[in-house]
């Protein structure tokens, strides 16, 4: 018998899942809300339904944390948002499965049998701690958990991996967490910056040259890939890959040879290639502005670092960190993090991320001088002004809440019962054909209703024709 939780805010789907589950033999625990949820979580459950639109806040982000409770249990996420909504931010966090609404009895059954039947055979990879050494990455939040424990598979093979994220989030750090635990450890971790570099000078870079083979080139000149040979190569900013490099580069990566510029043979490089980039692959292969083939063969595996915004339990210990460094940098006694301060740096957006904040950080510890405390007064201008242009989420420049007017609660509206029930059906049905094209045998296999059925719910005696446009 296995514990289940069912995290959504629809009573009947919690009934719903609670017979169907219950009739399987598990003992099942059910939430409104993700407050409600967490509270049933350190139940040590083995598996969580979660629904994605719930009242206090959105169930993909809660993915990290529900996986990171001790019993971590695998999260079958069910939804009735439409167009696969979400699915891909799921997936990607590590959700077992993602299903859609209505669902059938069939189909939840399945997504559980094959959740603990993974989970019996795994149980120990599951509880095994996260050995990523020498990462220099402050991460304790749940996201970030579960970053390292990508990070950590990444480092146990020798697989091309591609790292995804905003600028400032860490990138290059991250690639160098992977090679300080790989076995090519020993060897040199050589970065290429792709957007600093012409299209002329990035291929001699990358390859090398002969003497003569372009104005410029007095003497024979290795490149960085020979220079990567049994060690990592890190592409940053790949994004910026000229497109006539592409083509070539994927040769390279795929025979581990290559040609400097104007040599007449080729040599052998074996080197273990990382890549980062903040631009959207994905997108610009369709628009041809980056070649699919290689885009497959850099993301053998893949990483998508999150923003500093979405790192909840990580600022704090940043910040902290950050204010250490800077004094031990200057020489000077250790400032403290104000209250006041803290909760400005929780209120801000952090568009440049973690380099942004330690910028931010030594800017304000110079500000400060010999005040012992740092306060929002201390913070850079541009910074203190985006947050009275942003609200700072209802903060002032200073991190106080201003006082709210309190205001008479108004009086709560509910229809009458049969009133409820007749504009749930209405719903039903409408939603019902749109998922199924307007087509009664589609509609009739989702609901379970016959055709005669859905019409008189509907009350019609037919579906309407579409209008042909007149000539």
């Amino acid at each position: 018998m296995a514990k289940i939780l069912i995290v959504d805010d629809e009573e009947m789907v919690r009934r719903t899942l609670h017979r169907c589950l219950e009739d399987m033999g598990h003992e099942t625990f059910l939430a409104g809300s993700l407050a409600e949820g967490a509270a049933l979580a350190s139940r040590d459950v083995d598996v969580i339904f979660l629904d994605l639109g719930l009242p206090d806040g959105e169930g993909q982000k809660a993915i990290d944390t529900f996986r990171a409770t001790s019993s971590k249990p695998e999260i079958i996420v069910i939804t009735g948002l439409g167009d696969n909504y979400g699915a891909e931010e799921a997936l990607r966090r590590g959700a077992w499965d993602y299903i859609r609404k209505p669902a059938s009895p069939l189909v939840i059954r399945s997504a559980l049998t094959g959740a603990l039947e993974y989970r019996a055979k795994h149980k120990v990879e599951q509880c095994r701690s996260v050995r990523l050494h020498d990462s220099g990455m402050i991460a304790r939040s749940p996201v970030m958990q579960r970053i390292l424990r990508t990070l950590s598979k990444a480092a146990e093979s020798d697989a091309n991996v591609l790292i995804l994220g905003e600028t400032g989030v860490g990138k290059e750090l991250a690639a160098r967490a992977i090679h300080a635990n790989s076995v090519r450890k020993d060897r040199p971790f050589v970065v290429v910056d792709c957007s600093n570099l012409s299209e002329t000078l990035l291929e001699s870079t990358l390859y090398g040259h002969t003497r003569g083979s372009f104005t410029g080139a007095v003497s024979d000149r290795g490149g960085l890939i020979a220079e990567a040979d049994k060690a990592t190569l890190f592409l940053d900013e790949v994004g910026e890959l000229p497109v006539s490099l592409q083509k070539n580069f994927l040769r390279v990566l795929q025979e581990k040879r290559f040609r400097p510029v104007g040599a007449h043979r080729e040599y052998l490089s074996d080197f273990r290639l990382l890549a980062a980039t903040n631009r959207n692959l994905e997108a610009m292969s369709n628009e041809g502005l980056f070649r699919k083939d290689l885009l497959f063969r850099l993301r053998t595996l893949e990483v998508h670092l999150p923003p500093l915004r979405e790192r909840e339990g990580d600022l704090e210990t940043l910040a902290e960190h950050f204010i250490s460094a800077t004094c031990t940098r200057y020489k000077i006694p250790e400032k403290r993090l104000s209250r006041q301060l803290l909760a400005v740096f929780q209120s801000y957006h952090w568009p440049g991320n973690i380099r942004e904040m330690r910028n931010v950080i030594e800017s304000t510890i110079i500000e400060a001088g010999k005040d012992s405390d740092i306060y929002p007064k201390h913070l850079p201008a541009a910074v203190r002004l985006s947050l009275l242009a942003n609200g700072a989420k209802d903060r002032g420049c200073d991190g106080t809440v201003p006082p709210q007017k309190l205001t008479e609660p108004e009086p709560l509206m509910m229809p009458a019962y049969e009133e409820y029930r007749a504009m749930c059906n209405r719903k039903y049905f409408k939603e019902l054909l749109i998922v199924s094209g307007n087509d009664l045998v589609k509609a009739s296999d989702i609901s379970g209703l016959s055709i005669p059925s859905i019409y008189r719910h509907l009350g019609i005696s037919r579906l309407p024709t579409p209008r042909r446009n007149r000539s």
